[in-house]
């Protein structure tokens, strides 16, 4: 008997078949074995927030300062304890997380019951329907107040020990001008740091830390933006203040080309700036909606940004963002890894409504839901642009393919059309067969997507 379903075998299994492959025993244990796991990420991450909040402080400081002496002459060294104590407890979610999908298994499509009472949800009752931000839930919200609590924070921290630096020198008032210009563009650099700590945490599309939440990409994105004007908005304001002081000073320029072996180098901060200032003008909505392209390729600039960071503060301060940069190099690795393979195309329609419909092999074991969609290059078509398609094929359709309908708009789908259109053949027919497959390359990267839309679980 074949593996692969029939057209008489029904598609969704029965409550009793249901029962019966999940048994209450095995059921229990995973429930348990997943809470416990949850309960140790939120320890984790509320050890983390704890830290974060203490840097700013003397006491933070003094903790840094004994906790590197202790670990000089360990085989880490200064920059292994840094990391350890700044990106190893996301580090560590991260491994739970994985943990607890694993012991959350396969999910199998089943009707889900709603409670007779009320359930509010931090991450579904929203507080904020209509602002600037969109629409905002309580737990987003008691993000963002604490991410304006710790910057409110460390800024009078901050300010306050600049102000005691400053009480203890003499030095005539344009020095103590030209000082606490150094000294607060410094601190707004560290806040900054803290910020990118957190910024490309969001964006990795297949993110466990998304999935262990049952947070969609597509809604993680605008946590990201939030967090980037955030980060460059400290980072333009660190980079002011040095200008504005050196400039005080007269040694503008020398400072700028200053290439320092040790220490902090500056020329690697001032085209990591800039970098960073380029990607920011490009994501304003009369850029980004108008020029989206122009958007796409500036934001690679985010590994001359990252890069020249690093080669400007060095690898100690560094290792405060190093654990979500790590965490989106793998993520983008593995996307690379998936996108280099060419996938076979089953079938390519030209519909009577002018749109195309591309049906891909798929392996067996590969996932998806009613509302994924996938990210698709055409080597015929272009070799860089990647564009993002919903999936019109349903998951209990097959097991080894994954179409989609493609709308005729804009050049790129104009010349898929029009390719498509050229090698149906005289007859009319407007199938791809496996003698033309060779044609159209295509990679797949996906899919992704949430198995509800996102919107529709908000409590209202």
């Amino acid at each position: 008997m074949a593996d692969d379903h029939s057209a008489d075998e029904p598609l969704l299994l029965n409550l009793t078949d249901a029962e019966s492959a999940n048994p209450p025993r095995t059921a229990f244990a995973s429930a348990f074995v997943k809470w416990v796991l949850g309960i140790a990420m939120w320890l984790v991450l509320g050890f983390w927030v704890a830290l974060m909040f203490t840097f700013p402080s003397d006491a933070g400081t003094e903790f840094l300062e004994s906790w590197t002496r202790a670990t000089i002459g360990s085989v880490y060294g200064t920059t292994g304890s840094m990391f350890l104590v700044c990106s190893g407890p996301i580090l560590v979610i991260v491994v739970l997380a994985i943990a607890s999908l694993m012991v959350d298994g396969k999910k199998e499509l089943q009707l889900k019951t709603t409670s007779k009472y009320p359930r509010i949800r931090l991450r579904t009752f929203p507080i904020l329907v209509d602002g600037p931000f969109g629409v905002v839930s309580a737990a987003e919200f008691i993000g963002i107040c604490l991410f304006v609590v710790f910057v409110l924070w460390a800024l009078y921290a901050y300010t306050m020990q600049n102000l005691e630096v400053l009480s203890e020198l003499s030095l005539s008032s344009e020095g103590k001008w030209i000082l606490m210009m150094i000294l607060t563009g410094l601190r707004f650099g560290t806040i900054g740091i803290y910020c990118l700590a957190f910024l490309f945490l969001p964006i990795s599309r297949g993110s466990v830390l998304l999935s262990i939440r049952d947070v969609p990409f597509e809604q993680a994105t605008r946590y990201h933006v939030w967090l980037g004007h955030l980060t460059m908005f400290f980072s333009t304001f660190h980079g002011l203040c040095f200008v504005i002081a050196w400039a005080l000073e007269g040694q503008l320029l020398d400072e700028i080309l200053e290439w320092a072996d040790e220490g902090v180098a500056i020329l690697p901060g001032v085209i990591s700036l800039l970098a960073g200032l380029l990607m920011w003008v490009t994501t304003l909505p009369p850029v980004r909606q108008k020029k989206f392209e122009l958007f796409f390729y500036t934001h690679q600039l985010y590994v001359v940004f990252v890069i020249f960071l690093a080669l400007h503060v060095g690898d100690f301060i560094f290792c405060i963002a190093a654990g979500g940069i790590f965490l989106f190099v793998i993520d983008r690795f593995l996307r690379f890894c998936q996108s280099q393979r060419t996938v076979g195309i089953i079938s390519a329609t030209c519909l009577p409504c002018g749109s195309v419909e591309l049906v891909f092999s798929k392996p067996a074991n590969l996932q998806y839901t009613a509302l994924s969609f996938i990210f698709i290059q055409i080597r015929e078509l272009s070799g860089l642009q990647w564009h993002p398609f919903s999936v019109s094929s349903s998951p209990l359709a097959g097991r080894k393919h994954i179409s989609v309908l493609i709308k005729v708009l804009g050049e790129w789908t104009s010349k898929l059309k029009s390719k498509v259109s050229h090698m149906s053949g005289p007859e009319g027919e407007n199938e791809l067969h496996s003698q033309s497959r060779s044609k159209i390359t295509a990679s797949v990267e996906g899919p992704y997507g949430h198995e509800i839309p996102y919107h529709l679980t908000y409590v209202l």
